[in-house]
């Protein structure tokens, strides 16, 4: 039966070998990583370059025969049928109508207050 250091001799020795074979890992992974943040901080400029190009007249196809795939995130755009934001809240008079009062259709300009304050209380 081996002794308790032959033991650790043979645990050490293998445990050298292990690390041995893990630095060529341990190596590659660290430019892998690096490589890959450069990768994601050229998605957005990535994606935009590719939507200007399609919007000066470029198809989809044409891009990819020029071995441009497509972005994996696009830029956002922005509704055009958003509301306007008021005091940080959109304003639900675009939304219905252009009523700021909601349920009061849009009067004409010659309407009085009066006009349209009546008709609430109907």
């Amino acid at each position: 039966m081996p002794s308790a250091d032959e033991i650790l001799q043979k645990m050490r020795a293998l445990q050298e070998r292990r690390e041995a074979a893990a630095g060529p890992l341990v190596e590659i992974l660290a430019k892998r990583s690096m490589l890959l943040e450069q990768l994601a901080a050229l998605d957005e400029p990535y994606g935009k370059a590719y939507v200007d190009a399609e919007a000066a007249g470029w198809t989809a196809v044409e891009l990819a025969d020029l071995g441009a795939d497509e972005p994996v995130k696009r830029p956002r755009k922005r509704s055009r049928s958003a509301g306007k934001r008021i005091g940080g809240q959109a304003s639900e008079a675009a939304d219905a109508g252009g009523s700021p009062a909601g349920g009061i259709p849009a009067q004409d300009s010659s309407s009085t207050a009066a006009d349209v304050s009546s008709a609430a209380s109907v």
